[in-house]
């Protein structure tokens, strides 16, 4: 097995951090592609400080209350608007806890694109709950904007299989 083709392990979410940011700004860049994109670990700052840090506070007005932790934020700079784009990284399957904790952030702070990665992908119970039961309503936090739940290729460096569970499959 060469070094390209090894698998990567995480040890830590943390570890994840470099890789993800990479894939997320060349994601939102694509997306967004007359925009300026930043990408930045955010996972030891509360949002509202790191908004009042970038200059932000005139975009987001109630940024005051966001009391959160996101793990990667992504800033998207088209003018006049400024938009936020959230990824929370996790080393084993997502939960319930997990997309719980993603949606109430998303809830209060209303990103753009709102993103839960792992390589284990999603527990069988988040699965079930949306493949079998239909309930893509919990991943839902704003009007047409829900979470995605993406599998993280550790190969690729890439969580591009970002869908819903449904068009996943």
């Amino acid at each position: 097995m060469t070094a390209s083709s090894k698998k990567t392990y995480y040890r830590t979410e943390r570890e994840m951090y470099p890789d993800v940011i990479d894939w997320f700004r060349n994601l939102l860049s694509s997306r967004f592609p007359r925009s300026e994109v930043t990408v930045f670990d955010t996972s030891r700052v509360l949002l509202r400080q790191f908004i009042k840090r970038q200059g932000l506070q005139q975009h987001f007005p109630d940024h005051l209350f966001y009391e959160i932790q996101v793990d990667i934020t992504g800033i998207v700079k088209s003018s006049p608007k400024i938009l936020l784009a959230f990824v929370e990284c996790k080393l084993n399957a997502v939960n319930l806890r997990d997309v719980s904790q993603l949606l109430g952030y998303s809830r209060v702070a209303r990103p753009s694109i709102s993103v839960i990665l792992s390589p284990k992908s999603c527990s069988r119970s988040i699965s079930y709950l949306i493949e079998t039961f239909g309930r893509t309503d919990v991943l839902q936090y704003d009007t047409n904007r829900r979470i995605r739940i993406a599998k993280w290729d550790t190969i690729k460096k890439d969580g591009s299989c970002v869908a819903s569970l449904r068009q996943e499959r």
